[in-house]
């Protein structure tokens, strides 16, 4: 009855699965939540703790089925720590990879990359430049009033043939007095799920 016992503890003992081993590389980033198109440093460091070794950080975009894939490559430096400036265009996932070993991933969040120009009297260009399309969804010029943002005037972004980039656009008309300082804000509700509320810059009348 006892050689019993140690067989099936035996047995039990090789199905249990061993824990997972830590990570052999790290990442981190200064910023969680970052401008479209805006640099950020990430850094991390591997386990061998030497010079030279080469790392890739990956991205997963939000909303993609595509498997994480490079976004930028690095080496390390004393230490085996490492640092790279990436940018991107819409919220995702970063992670770090090195002799085939992956780290944790980290999330960061995005506004859209909104730019507000002057196209000619009372006219008013807007152009957001994203991972994805913005065609259809309501936006609102705002003016500056004392201490606040006040709405303008809503109107709809439409879609822009583009390549690389996608693309959306509308030309805003609004008579606003000289000196007025004005920018476009896309709601969050209009953004989606992998973006935060987008802003332009802001200009004079």
């Amino acid at each position: 009855m006892r050689r019993g016992l140690l067989i099936v503890g035996s047995a039990l003992s090789l199905a249990a699965p061993a824990a997972a081993a830590a990570p052999t590389i790290t990442i981190t980033t200064n910023l969680r939540e970052v401008q479209g198109n805006q640099t950020f440093q990430v850094s991390g460091g591997v386990a061998s703790g030497r010079a030279g070794e080469d790392v890739v950080v990956e991205v997963k975009e939000c909303g993609s089925y595509a498997p994480f894939h490079k976004l930028a490559g690095t080496q390390t430096g004393g230490s085996g720590t490492w640092v790279e400036q990436v940018g991107l265009l819409g919220g995702a996932q970063l992670r770090a990879s090195w002799r085939g070993g992956v780290s944790d991933p980290v999330s960061v969040k995005v506004h859209p990359w909104m730019t507000l120009t002057y196209k000619g009297p009372g006219r008013y260009f807007v152009w957001v430049r994203a991972d994805d399309f913005f065609g259809g969804a309501r936006a609102v010029l705002e003016r500056a009033s004392r201490n606040k943002w006040v709405a303008v005037k809503k109107f709809t972004l439409k879609r822009e043939q583009s390549f690389g980039v996608a693309s959306s656009i509308a030309t805003v008309r609004a008579k606003l007095e000289k000196g007025t300082l004005i920018r476009a804000v896309l709601p969050k509700s209009q953004a989606g799920a992998c973006y935060l509320a987008g802003f332009t810059n802001t200009f004079k009348v």
